[in-house]
């Protein structure tokens, strides 16, 4: 164990981790970009790294509830992160309001 063990990032469950990839590859198929392009990579890697980081450091997603949405949906709240979200502190303004902060979708228990 490293001697930062407090400051180490949350844990991404499994499950969590298969929902922001789902999502990833749904917005760049649905966007028009075909799979195994640099562009469809790009797309899926920012995607993934902006879900990733805006859950386990800055705000709590419902990805689950993502993954079901409408793509404009999710693509709406990808947008916000892109502008908004500050990767390096992984602080993310207060005014902005995501579509799918787990705050404002209960997930069902297992």
């Amino acid at each position: 164990m490293s001697g930062n063990d407090a400051a180490e990032a949350p844990y991404i469950s499994y499950q969590d981790s298969e929902f922001i990839r789902q999502i990833a590859f749904e917005v760049a198929d649905k966007s028009g970009l075909r799979r195994g392009t640099q562009g469809h990579k790009r797309s899926t890697d920012l995607a993934r790294t902006l879900l990733t980081e805006c859950h386990r450091l800055c705000r709590p997603l419902a990805l689950a509830t993502m993954r079901r949405a409408p793509v404009e949906e999710m693509k709406s709240d990808l947008t916000l992160l892109r502008q908004h979200l500050d990767i390096g502190t992984c602080t993310l303004p207060a005014k902005i309001n995501l579509r799918f902060e787990a705050r404002y979708w209960p997930e069902p228990t297992k």
